[in-house]
């Protein structure tokens, strides 16, 4: 389940930025940093972008410990998730250790760049993603700068239901609301996370993107979630919720020394190019969890 949060959430003209000297607070989180000029507070993330040239900055906290998680950058792993690692740096940063990764991935035919921070404790793990396109290589030393003036402020507030841009009801389901985390609701049954006990992770498309063919960019949406490339569909169905269509995905998996657990996916197309998406993820009782995933499904809105 660690790595299924960690990797889920991985997997999304030239022109020249300098650096604002405002500090401004990440919508959703406890932190705070500069952006470079011509950034804006996205209404998608936590975090911050530049339209024009489809750049972007988000931050990610997970609850699991640093000294864990950051083991599972490796070459391979990334490689197996359609990143190629390009550097590696061990770095001081607000007064303890930190990594700095600068990674490759191919995304909507375009080659993308990312510079990540990756720094925590024992109890949490965060995330900022400098993302920019190949093209726009100029700007990886305004972004880097941004990323690494990331502090955190505890007396922040954080309130994700004015953040999120939809809602769903979780009521008489048993899940729990877990945690924000840059777009989206994690929820899970045990209220814990990482968990092996169900989950469901409701969210928005980062950015906007041409979809034609509905149907087939589900298909991949899902192959490319944790352990699923391979799956094997046994319901794709199209899907009508909010007055936003759809398509409806249920698969049984099996990871190597792994038990088979089955995933859910809807995926709603906006008419704004964008998409909404619910993933759930139970290793018990199928059936029942199914009948839940669609259950909250179905009571999807925007605001």
């Amino acid at each position: 389940m660690k790595n299924f949060l960690l990797f889920t959430f991985l997997a999304f003209a030239n022109l020249y930025l300098s650096q604002s000297n405002q500090r401004v607070s990440v919508s959703g989180t406890k932190y705070s940093m500069i952006p470079p000029e011509g950034f804006e507070k996205s209404q998608s993330f936590s975090g911050f972008q530049h339209t024009e040239s489809g750049s972007s900055i988000m931050i990610n906290e997970l609850p699991a410990s640093y000294e864990d998680l950051v083991k599972e950058f490796t070459s391979e792993a990334l490689k197996s998730k359609g990143m190629n690692l390009l550097d590696k740096t061990i770095i001081d940063f607000n007064g303890s250790k930190a990594n700095v990764f600068k990674i490759t991935q191919v995304a909507n035919g375009k080659i993308y760049l990312k510079q990540l921070l990756v720094f925590g404790d024992q109890t949490k793990t965060v995330l900022v993603n400098g993302i920019y396109p190949e093209i726009n290589k100029n700007l990886e030393e305004s972004i880097k700068k941004s990323i690494l003036s990331t502090i955190y402020n505890s007396e922040q507030n954080v309130d994700p239901a004015n953040v999120v841009s939809f809602s769903v009801d979780i009521a008489d389901s048993g899940f729990k609301f877990i945690k924000y985390m840059s777009g989206s609701l994690l929820y899970s049954i045990d209220g814990k996370i990482p968990t092996d006990k169900p989950t469901i992770i409701v969210g928005n498309s980062i950015s906007k993107i041409s979809v034609k063919d509905f149907k087939k960019f589900a298909e991949d949406r899902f192959r490319s979630l944790p352990g699923a490339k391979d799956a094997v569909f046994k319901n794709v169905n199209k899907i009508t919720i909010d007055n936003l269509n759809g398509y409806e995905i249920i698969a049984e998996v099996s990871e190597k020394e792994d038990q088979p657990q089955m995933i859910y996916q809807t995926i709603l197309f906006n008419e704004d190019s964008g998409y909404f998406i619910i993933v759930g993820q139970t290793k018990e009782n199928f059936e029942k969890y199914k009948s839940l995933f669609q259950k909250i499904s179905k009571t999807f809105k925007r605001k």
